[in-house]
């Protein structure tokens, strides 16, 4: 058995305790003001647009899309538990390998997302993903990827220990440079705020440390030869269009 297969097989169970999968259902409300503020922007407009969510997990963001109107959302992922999670929560949620689901359907998709799975795959597989993407996507067909950071000189090197599935970190460069060797273009990254609430006081008080602490590393990084790396959030989103 490949070991990846004998890792999926058990991934909610040995990754995400029990309590934690309660707190993620649970606080749907929360990931909605996180996908609202980080997301809905770069999302077709068109609320009958055909959305696939790649790596779909426990369905948190296929939620947000049904929510904010999006008829035509579905996932795939290729962990039976993550696909039965889903099932059972009634979303339209398929079992299957994100790069061979894509690979069958050229043209048909007005959005792809994918959210944390980009660092689970070697550089070859993440080129072939996006290729199989590429062409999946309708002309003007936009891809949304949402991974780690790893010029965030706090969790950087953490994020790629903290999962035993996790392959190969991005920073905001090398993230988008992956997408224009696979054809997209535009492409733009941004930073992913976690404190979207606007006037709560923590995250006021939150919004603006980290303001600070990224303005400071930004000096620091541009003194050591690295001018090209603005972005120190914990996440970045890339967002690139099919012209």
């Amino acid at each position: 058995m490949d070991y990846r297969e004998r890792i999926y097989r058990q991934y909610l169970a040995t990754h995400l305790a029990e309590g934690k999968r309660a707190a993620a259902q649970r606080d749907q409300a929360m990931w909605n003001r996180y996908f609202r503020s980080n997301y809905l922007r770069h999302l077709p407009s068109d609320r009958r647009a055909r959305i696939l969510d790649l790596g779909c997990g426990m369905g948190q963001f296929l939620e947000f899309l049904r929510l904010e109107g999006y008829d035509n959302a579905a996932g795939v992922d290729r962990s039976d538990e993550a696909v039965n999670y889903c099932r059972a929560r009634n979303q339209p949620v398929e079992k299957g390998e994100a790069a061979e689901v894509l690979s069958a359907r050229p043209e048909f998709y007005d959005a792809l997302v994918l959210n944390d799975l980009i660092e689970h795959l070697s550089k070859p597989e993440a080129l072939a993903l996006l290729d199989a993407g590429w062409r999946a996507l309708r002309p003007n067909g936009v891809i949304l990827i949402k991974t780690v950071n790893a010029a965030n000189p706090i969790l950087g090197a953490h994020s790629l220990a903290i999962d035993l599935t996790h392959e190969t970190l991005y920073s905001e460069e090398s993230l988008a440079q992956l997408l224009r060797v696979a054809g997209f273009a535009p492409v733009r990254v941004f930073p992913v705020h976690i404190y979207t609430r606007p006037w709560h006081p923590l995250h006021l008080a939150a919004r603006a440390i980290a303001a600070l602490m990224n303005f400071q590393w930004r000096i620091l990084f541009w003194l050591y030869g690295r001018p090209t790396t603005r972005l120190f959030s914990k996440n970045i989103l890339a967002v690139g269009k099919k012209i």
